[in-house]
């Protein structure tokens, strides 16, 4: 297949850090691209699976059963090791005192309903992987939303009722 990367990934303060695979290597170095995880929804399974471009998806494939290095074995199904992070691009902080994870936000402005949003794909090597990176996901999102009740509360009162008079 071409298009993918392989990539390692980190969760450190709000952010998805990835870093580059290259084979051969031990050092893997970090790519510029952080991933800040404000206003960011993630799902799994079958809905993360239809978001693959057509053709990279067959709900009627059996499951291939798969043995990795390190002795995991699993013969779980393609869905089940997919997961999606829907997210609109925000500036990464490069200080832990900007993270929003630890400081409110600061600034007023409210992403547009109508602006651009972006897909992570990512597969894992079994359905508890997949689940255990769900829920540290969910939790760094939701203890971002959590500190910055401001800013939660300007994006909840931001939508407004239509009038059809």
């Amino acid at each position: 297949m071409t298009g993918f990367r392989l990539f390692y990934v980190a969760l450190v303060a709000g952010h998805l850090v990835r870093f580059r695979v290259k084979p051969g290597s031990s050092l893997h170095k970090a790519s510029g691209k952080r991933t800040n995880l404000l206003d960011a929804n993630v799902y799994s399974g079958y809905l993360a699976a239809l978001n693959l471009p057509a053709g990279q998806f067959n709900p009627n494939q059996p499951a291939a059963p798969r043995r990795y290095l390190d002795g995991l074995e699993t013969d779980d199904r393609d869905e089940d090791m997919m997961f999606v992070i829907w997210y609109r691009p925000h500036k990464s902080a490069f200080d832990a005192a900007q993270a929003p994870t630890f400081a409110p936000a600061t600034q007023a402005s409210l992403p547009a309903l109508s602006a651009k949003e972006r897909l992570l794909v990512f597969r894992s090597r079994s359905r508890i992987e997949r689940d255990g990176w769900c829920w540290a996901l969910n939790t760094e999102i939701e203890k971002m939303s959590r500190k910055q009740t401001v800013r939660e509360e300007k994006m909840r009162d931001s939508g407004g009722l239509i009038d059809l008079k």
